[in-house]
């Protein structure tokens, strides 16, 4: 038997009903006392209210960000 596909409209349905059913996520963010880095992991703040087709991208920013603290010379800094 071959996959049914769902239509717009019930792939619609299918993203409200589960918009709400979303767990848990925490209200505040933990700090890290490194301003680059929090301000990295504040986009993550919005992720259950964006759709799913956006979670990548921001995912990806925040790897991409934390990556950049990580290679950052910091001999430079004092």
């Amino acid at each position: 038997m071959g996959k049914r596909r769902m239509d717009d409209s019930q792939m619609e349905n299918t993203r409200t009903e589960s918009a709400g059913a979303a767990g848990s996520w925490p209200s505040v963010l933990v700090t890290t006392q490194d301003p680059a880095v929090d301000a990295a992991l504040a986009a993550v703040r919005d992720v259950p209210a964006m759709p799913t087709t956006e979670h990548l991208a921001v995912y990806t920013a925040l790897h991409d960000g934390l990556l950049a603290q990580l290679n950052a010379d910091v001999s430079e800094e004092r």
